[in-house]
């Protein structure tokens, strides 16, 4: 289950933009327009359309873009949502995907660059406390891969060496509007818990790994203050009411595995509340703290262990511990952010190199600068350090 998120939606006002700026972007959005009201006629008619076949004064990813906008129209019309096919005005936003904006800052300042009609172009912003504490996590963090590629002619597997952008699945997308004679950037972001305000962010990041040898290895970065919990306790309970109920099955007594399975589930319930007290206490000896966690949603899809490990995996309630850490954080009005868990674990906090044979167990060993560590205090250091917000 994905933990629960709030998408909240920030404008963001473009600073000083020039005349002929500003005269590319009205353009751009009369050609947007005009593009969808187009593609609506021939869409209805049961034509396949793509940025090939529609001609526009846009790039093909905004092409593209008007495309998604004007299939949601007629799909609203079809389906009886809207009882007409809208007409499109010159001044609606430009939606810009998230492959195609970015930011980066220069000599102190933000600048955002995205793709309209021309190339990519770095415009100043008008710096709020959205911008100094997000525009961060929008920068391109650029990192070598190593993936596992499959010869379409051999079917052989080789590992290979890539360049990518991991942020860049994390940006949503955006839209480019004008109020008056002001051009904004509407910029959405998703976040754990409601933010009343942005100036009271948090500033110590602190990172939690989940896991079944420990339980939850809680890392601050900075001071190098970590703390481990164990999961032998969890996983010899675990056990015993898995022993008790196959004897009970045996005996086919149905109602007394249906108490042993409320009882194990209060049990689990109570510890999960008072290890997630005690994480929000190590959070508490820092300065305005922050907690980072890993979105694991579909953790019981992508992990691959054995047999055994899969019973634990899959009987121990993963989303109720996260639950319980944000129930306590908000007591202490502590921020939770959620963050995404590619990589966390094969990546060298230190240098950042990311390779499967880095980690082996509980032991980790950079293959690039030689760097070791436990692996889960390696993986929630970088989630302390992760910029990448789950979606």
């Amino acid at each position: 289950m994905k933990p629960k998120v709030k998408r909240i939606t920030h404008l963001v006002k473009l600073k000083n933009p020039t005349k002929r700026k500003q005269t590319e972007w009205r353009e751009a959005q009369r050609a947007y327009a005009d593009c969808i009201n187009a593609c609506i006629p021939r869409l209805i008619a049961g034509e396949t359309l793509s940025s090939a076949n529609v001609e526009a004064n846009l790039k093909s990813a905004i092409r593209n873009e008007a495309i998604r906008r004007a299939k949601k129209a007629v799909s609203d019309y079809q389906s009886g949502s809207a009882k007409k096919v809208p007409v499109f005005k010159s001044r609606l936003p430009i939606n810009i995907n998230n492959q195609n904006w970015d930011t980066k800052q220069k000599n102190g300042r933000w600048y955002i660059g995205f793709v309209v009609s021309s190339k990519k172009k770095y415009i100043p912003v008008e710096e709020n406390d959205f911008v100094k504490h997000y525009f961060s996590f929008f920068e391109p963090n650029i990192v070598k891969q190593t993936k596992q590629v499959k010869n379409r002619r051999t079917g052989e597997w080789t590992e290979k060496h890539v360049r990518s952008d991991i942020n860049r699945a994390f940006r949503c997308t955006i839209q480019l509007l004008r109020k008056g004679e002001s051009w904004y950037l509407a910029i959405p972001v998703e976040v754990a818990c409601p933010l009343s305000t942005l100036s009271i962010l948090p500033r110590t990041s602190i990172g939690i790994d989940l896991g079944l040898r420990h339980l939850a290895v809680v890392s601050e970065p900075v001071s190098g203050k970590r703390q481990f919990f164990s999961g032998k306790e969890v996983g010899y309970i675990r056990r015993h009411y898995r022993s008790l109920r196959r004897s009970l099955g045996k005996k086919k007594a149905l109602r007394a595995i249906m108490r042993l399975g409320h009882k194990e589930s209060r049990w689990m319930k109570d510890y999960n509340r008072k290890l997630a007290r005690q994480i929000v206490d190590f959070a508490l000896q820092f300065d305005r703290p922050v907690i980072k966690m890993e979105n694991l949603g579909n953790i019981r899809e992508t992990c691959h262990t054995t047999n055994r490990a899969d019973r634990i995996l899959h009987s121990w309630s993963f989303y109720q511990l996260q639950q319980c850490i944000v129930e306590q954080a908000e007591k202490y009005h502590i921020r939770v952010l959620f963050v995404d868990p590619h990589y966390t674990s094969q990546m060298c906090h230190v240098c950042k190199h990311i390779d499967k044979k880095n980690r082996h167990r509980d032991r980790f060993h950079c293959q690039k600068c030689g760097h070791n560590n436990h692996a889960d205090q390696n993986a929630a250091r970088n989630i302390a350090l992760c910029t990448s917000l789950a979606v």
